[in-house]
């Protein structure tokens, strides 16, 4: 099956979600004047009218030409349209002018917005929206407008995000990785620049926050009497649609409602004015396209940086389109066509456009990149710094400031992007910015529906509702110091009272405290490292599975989607313990045969954190290697090796084990990691997503998303025990027996560093918007299969139930021997309370009593189960399989965790609002049955079902998800789609060297203050002195 077949499934699937849509109210508020920043937004807006939506816009651009469902209240007459026409000299004195322009526009257009006769009218008549669109810039004015109308809000913006908008979506701004919207640096800033950063992003916040924030309030109470704090507005905010792609601007840590949509606002290309076409078309070696927009004119640019433009493009045989507000240049150079407007989309889409040089506004670079033409970038001024460095590290192209603008220099940048070389790499590149499973427009069109179809959900981090002092540890690592100050007072009390001669004393004195200083400098390092690490279109493939662990309900997830890619035409090869027991086609097994056995999740019940958690890793310790081992040593491996395949990608399982990543590298595929269940604690750090204990669960604890200050001290803590032991034990172990099998592979830390793309297996309606870069993609829910029917026995008794069934399975984990009688007998107590009928799964064929109205089997097929509408609540060990198959079918859940991975599900699903969770230790008759009321109550259920179905609302099924991403890694392979905080030395990731900078530049001023506070009171102390004892001789002469 082609690529083009699957897009166009995807596409016919997205339409068919739109046509489900029923037509929604919407409103647009645009009450900026920027004329570049509404010509993005516009193409949106009347995409949603063309789709049926009835769409009141509020702008200072209404149409020219009345368009059916759209309408138009203007604010055109209240304010000047403005131009981007600004210095083009950058200084700090321009930054802050920038500051005080926006926030001193966004106050104007706050009072115009609110005080407009119109806008007031849709208040007063109590208009009904289902969800407001507004233009997060300058202003949060709009948000209060929405609020008073009822209705949810989705953000857009046309440019990155603004230093005020991190905190409140729970994105990190670090200084180290994050570009700076205003200033250079890109993801790779030097010190200087990220100390600026840091000074700049704390004076706009503050800024923003006591000027900005503060007069909206002001405007809105003269209005409104019962607005909330803007800022707690902006949080509920539910989706915002940034105008960036990865594929230009690198993978940000992004949480799932926030959507990249760029490129949404370029249109096809129209035929040329005559004139144009003709010069375009005759050039021989091709064009140069010159734009500044609005930026430089003649009037406001130094002759010298113009002559210097002049004379380096009269060194190049290609002819130049320019877009200039005047009839001429000086000197009036050869082969230049000038004219104060040019249609700019439709130029850069002619193949004969071989450069563009620019002051990279969004707009133009956006349509650069969609056509491929490699850029030469001068910014400017606002976000043209930040963009321009994207062009660079991204490929679209180079850079050079306007204080290095000579000709010479610009020649130099000017010949590496028309190099053929250079125009090969962009046009790879805008392939792979166009490659998307739905176009940015319908993307964008469909997480507004969403937000609409489901407004009473909250799609927000965990992150953005964190206080300061969490989100920074610094209550962690207060605990932490002062355990170690303690256990220096404990040594010193010990070793000061131990009865030596003199002599002994006080030579052993020194060996014990240079002894006790050493441990202690030693335990200040790590807790350091601890605390603040932890705060912080496609041909048939051939493709390689690697699959070496033995759980047998892992390879369950992955099934489908190996056999999903071989009937979709890939040539798929899987190395696993379990070959399939019937024949697919272009599915080939390689079978593991020195098995480990039928590994399943049975271990002793512990309700000890630590005793479960050392045992977790002392396990992991041991059978990473193990796993290793048997895979390389495997006879059907050594003869693949021997073979020298070709694989186009090889897909891995990312769990105990990295070894795989070693056998992939020896058929140099680019490696897609997939997993069965949440990142685990080693995977953070090598795709850069940040570990916080304050909001990101752990796999193997409770807390959620909501930890005490207790589980936040464990996680923090066991966080990195387990990583110590992946990283010095289980790879160390690991890398040996590569070496001893496959010779010399670079290390395993590195490889895991090279990961395309990893599918994980959740979903942020169940699992909560988590930060993630855009290579980690969730796919939680593809192994779900259609139900099929059920064993009559079964179907019967679950159709004769009068009051419905509640399903129990745990798995292997709690059954027969294993289940603690006392427990046991809780349950069976409870549930003879209730009138529904149960069916358990059990591998005993009785209960203690004989319980009537219970279905008990050995084996049951649960999904076909947990689909049929008389089963009503599921009382579950949360393993991941079963959570979402009762997330697919809307079963609340009774979630009572065990072991591994359950912990962190059963706080999902109690969070999300699945189900609810008791602790095995304190299961009781009385607290099971107050649980089961819960889920059991109507409207419980209801909202399990209206989860479900949000659940559900995808722009693209999460098989195809899968699929798309796998084949987007081997077509692009070259491409690394990483996100910088994964690359950034810890120090720097911790910004310690800022932090010192700025502590040194605060201690210096205040010793100077203190310096010449002291020399000025000194010198006035002095003079009233003097003054006094004049006086005073004075007097005594009179006398």
């Amino acid at each position: 099956m082609t690529f083009k077949f699957i897009i166009i499934v995807s596409l016919l699937f997205s339409c068919t979600q739109f046509k489900e849509v029923q037509s929604l109210n919407i409103l647009g508020v645009f009450p900026y004047e920027g004329k570049s920043h509404f010509f993005v937004f516009q193409t949106y807006l009347e995409e949603l009218a063309r789709r049926g939506h009835n769409v009141t816009v509020i702008s200072y651009f209404p149409r020219k030409q009345p368009m059916e469902n759209y309408h138009d209240i203007s604010l055109a007459d209240k304010s000047t349209i403005l131009e981007d026409v600004f210095e083009i000299e950058r200084s700090y004195w321009t930054i802050i002018k920038i500051s005080l322009f926006l926030v001193n526009s966004g106050t104007d257009n706050c009072r115009t917005l609110i005080e407009d006769e119109n806008v007031q009218d849709l208040w007063k008549r109590k208009a009904k929206f289902d969800v407001a669109v507004i233009e997060h810039f300058n202003s949060d004015c709009p948000l209060g407008l929405a609020y008073k109308l009822d209705a949810p809000v989705v953000a857009l913006t046309s440019h990155l995000l603004l230093p005020w908008h991190y905190k409140r979506f729970g994105i990190p701004n670090n200084p180290s990785f994050v570009p700076f919207l205003f200033l250079e640096g890109g993801t790779k800033p030097t010190l200087y620049q990220r100390v600026e950063r840091t000074l700049f992003d704390i004076y706009f916040n503050t800024l923003y926050k006591f000027m900005s924030q503060g007069r909206d309030q002001q405007i809105l109470a003269q209005y409104f009497d019962d607005v909330p704090p803007l800022e707690q507005l902006a949080k509920e905010i539910k989706f915002i649609l940034t105008y960036t792609n990865f594929m230009l601007f690198g993978s940000y840590l992004y949480p799932a409602n926030v959507i990249e949509v760029n490129g949404y606002h370029v249109a096809k290309p129209k035929p040329l004015p005559e004139e144009l076409r003709k010069f375009i078309e005759e050039s021989e070696h091709g064009v140069i396209y010159v734009s500044f927009g609005s930026m430089l004119k003649a009037v406001s640019t130094p002759r010298d940086k113009i002559d210097a433009i002049i004379d380096a493009l009269s060194k190049f045989p290609q002819r130049v389109i320019w877009k200039w507000e005047e009839s001429s240049l000086p000197g009036n150079p050869k082969n230049m066509y000038l004219s104060k407007w040019l249609p700019q989309n439709d130029i850069l889409a002619h193949p004969n456009v071989l450069a563009f040089y620019s002051h990279c506004g969004m707009l133009g670079t956006t349509e650069a990149i969609n056509y491929g033409v490699p850029m030469v970038a001068m910014p400017i001024f606002g976000d043209q710094p930040a963009n321009a460095a994207a062009v660079e590290e991204s490929g679209l192209g180079v850079q050079i400031q306007i204080p290095d603008l000579t000709s010479e220099n610009l020649q130099k940048k000017l010949k590496t992007v028309l190099d053929p070389k250079f125009r090969a790499h962009v046009k790879t590149l805008s392939k792979a910015w166009r490659d998307r499973p739905i176009s940015p427009m319908d993307s964008a069109i469909y997480w507004t529906e969403f937000a609409a179809r489901h407004k009473n959900f909250t799609f927000r981090a965990a992150a953005a509702d964190v206080p300061l002092n969490q989100y920074l540890c610094l209550d962690i690592l207060a605990v932490l110091v002062l355990m170690i100050l303690g256990l220096i007072f404990v040594l010193k009390y010990v070793f000061s009272n131990t009865k030596k001669s003199k002599l002994d004393y006080y030579q052993n004195r020194q060996s014990i405290w240079y002894y006790v200083i050493s441990v202690t400098m030693f335990l200040i390092r790590i807790v350091l490292l601890i605390v603040l690490s932890s705060c912080v279109n496609v041909n048939s493939l051939n493709i390689l599975g690697i699959f070496p662990s033995a759980v047998k309900t892992h390879f369950f997830v992955f099934a489908p989607y190996l056999k999903e890619l071989a009937d979709r035409g890939h040539n798929v090869t899987v190395i696993s313990y379990y070959p399939r027991t019937d024949d697919v086609p272009n599915y080939h097994d390689i079978a593991l045969s020195k098995a480990l056995g039928d590994l399943q999740p049975s271990h002793p019940i512990s309700s000890s954190i630590f005793i479960t958690y050392f045992l977790l890793t002392f396990v992991h310790m041991l059978s990473g290697p193990l796993t290793c081992q048997l895979l390389l040593e495997d006879e059907n491996i050594q003869n693949l090796l021997e073979s020298e395949s070709k694989y186009d990608v090889a897909i891995v399982e990312l769990f105990n084990s990295d070894c795989a990543l070693a056998l992939a590298k020896k058929f140099d595929a680019p490696v897609i990691g997939i997993t069965s269940h949440m990142l685990l604690p080693w995977h953070y750090r090598r795709f850069g997503v940040p570990y916080n204990p304050s909001f990101v669960m752990f796999d193997f604890l409770k807390g959620g998303t909501k930890p005490t200050f207790f589980d936040r001290i464990i996680r923090t803590v066991l966080y990195q025990h387990i990583n110590f032991i992946h990283e010095y034990i289980t790879h160390s172990l690991e890398q040996n027996i590569i070496e001893e099998q496959l010779g010399e592979v670079t290390s395993l830390s590195e490889l895991a560093k090279d990961i395309k793309v990893v599918l994980v297996y959740q979903n942020f309606i169940l699992t909560g918007s988590t930060l993630a870069p855009p290579n980690v993609i969730e796919v939680g829910g593809y192994h779900v299969a259609n139900p099929k029917p059920l064993p009559e026995d079964l179907r019967k008794f679950i159709e004769d139930s009068e009051h419905g069934v509640i399903y129990i399975s745990f798995g292997t984990i709690l059954n027969g021997a294993s289940m603690p009688k006392d427990k046991l007998q809780h349950i069976i107590n409870a549930l003879a309370e209730l009138p529904q009928r149960v069916i358990w799964r059990w591998n005993k064929k009785s209960l203690p009593g004989d319980p009537k109205n219970v279905f008990l089997s050995k084996w049951l097929p649960q999904n076909d189960i947990l689909a049929h509408p008389k089963v009503i609540a599921f009382f579950s060990h949360c393993g991941l399989l079963g959570t979402t198959e009762a997330m697919y079918h809307g079963v609340p859940i009774v979630g009572m965790p065990i072991y591994g991975d359950q912990s962190s599900n059963a706080a999902a699903i109690e969070e999300s609002g699945l189900g609810v969770q008791i602790p095995l230790d304190m299961l009781t008759k009385e607290y099971l049955l107050q649980k089961f009321k819960i889920v059991l109550d109507p409207e419980f259920r209801q909202k399990a079902k209206k989860l479900s179905e949000a659940w559900h609302d995808r722009p693209i099924k999460a098989i195809d998800s899968a699929i798309y991403w796998t084949e987007f890694a081997a077509k692009y392979s070259n491409f690394t789609f990483r996100s910088p905080a994964a690359d950034v030395p810890l120090y720097q990731y911790l910004c310690l060297d800022v932090i010192i900078v700025v502590i040194t530049f605060i201690v210096i001023n205040i010793l100077i203050v203190k310096y010449v506070l002291w020399f000025a009171v000194k010198k006035i102390y002095d003079a009233l002195l003097t003054v006094t004892c004049g006086k005073c001789k004075a007097k005594i002469k009179v006398s």
